[in-house]
């Protein structure tokens, strides 16, 4: 008995604490949302280059493009060789012209052919390295070596940023002290990680792990999603079952109370917690599922722009 009861206060403040974290996020994006402009301006010290490993998405690239942060910059990391038509198509749209590579030798990068910046104004934060085709990993070394600003999120194949979540990234950078935070994870969706560049370069570089060596008190937990893949189908529950389930919920828990059965009482009740925690996380998900992706919204109507300062 004793330990069922140490089990279930365990998953109760396991679930009370998720709950709560949820909660918290989805009220401050909510507020985040009502002050964008203030919010973009109070963080505006932060800086962030996404490192993107492309396998020649051209969609994704326009969607990370489409970030309307001043102290922002997207590093493509492709293989000219494999992807002939897509560069071409890059260099292009967003009048790219070839600059000198120059290795700071920080991170072990190997492979890199030539280094692009676009010289288009609203494109000026695009920078594109050659690179023969390996592994994730390697391509965001080289990103890293490129990169201007202090942090750094690597972005995989498939992966496209979710309205507002640089800012949003920002903001939580924005609340601590300089140099604090090595790390901010997202918690919910598709796996994000916002990384300081001085951690990756002490680390050796993305092979060696630098999450695994980044201590708690420089960590910051995102309980909301950064980014999302297309392929990946939201699993939804029928209302009727929610509400179905919320009753029985109740209904045990009331009935056990009465009877006197408080062993039951206690399970169904950590079962509830857990029950809201579940369906807050849904909320969460689901708030921003049917959103259209940045960087499409403009579709067919004018070029989607990227408006940053030099």
């Amino acid at each position: 008995m004793l330990m069922l009861f140490v089990l279930l206060l365990t998953v109760a403040v396991s679930a009370s604490v998720m709950l709560f974290h949820l909660v918290r996020a989805r009220n401050k994006r909510h507020l985040l949302a009502g002050v964008n402009g203030l919010a973009c301006e109070a963080s505006d010290p932060v800086g962030i280059s996404v490192l993107c490993s492309s396998r020649g998405d051209l969609a994704q690239i326009e969607n990370l493009l489409a970030v309307e942060y001043a102290r922002y910059e997207v590093v493509v990391v492709i293989d000219a060789l494999r992807y002939a038509d897509c560069v071409r198509e890059i260099v292009a749209r967003y009048r790219m012209i070839g600059v000198e590579w120059h290795a700071s030798l920080e991170l072990p990068t190997t492979g890199v052919r030539a280094l692009g910046r676009s010289r288009k104004r609203c494109y000026r934060r695009l920078v594109l390295v050659d690179r023969a085709s390996d592994t994730p990993e390697g391509d965001f070394n080289a990103a890293t070596e490129v990169a201007t600003y202090d942090y750094v999120l690597p972005v995989r194949d498939h992966q496209y940023l979710r309205t507002d979540a640089i800012v949003r990234l920002a903001v939580e950078l924005g609340e601590h002290p300089v140099g604090a935070v090595s790390l901010v994870r997202s918690l919910m969706g598709e796996p994000a990680t916002l990384l300081s560049r001085e951690a990756v370069v002490a680390a050796g570089g993305f092979e060696s792990h630098p999450l695994r060596q980044i201590p708690s008190c420089a960590r910051i937990a995102l309980y909301e999603p950064v980014l999302f893949c297309k392929k990946c189908r939201t699993i939804r529950i029928p209302l009727l079952l929610q509400l179905s389930g919320a009753v029985m919920l109740v209904s045990g828990v009331v009935a056990a109370t009465v009877v006197g059965w408080w062993p039951l009482t206690a399970v169904l009740l950590t079962l509830a917690l857990v029950w809201a925690a579940a369906m807050c996380g849904k909320l969460t998900l689901n708030d921003l599922s049917e959103e259209v992706p940045i960087g499409e919204k403009m579709q067919g109507k004018l070029p989607v722009k990227n408006f940053t300062k030099s």
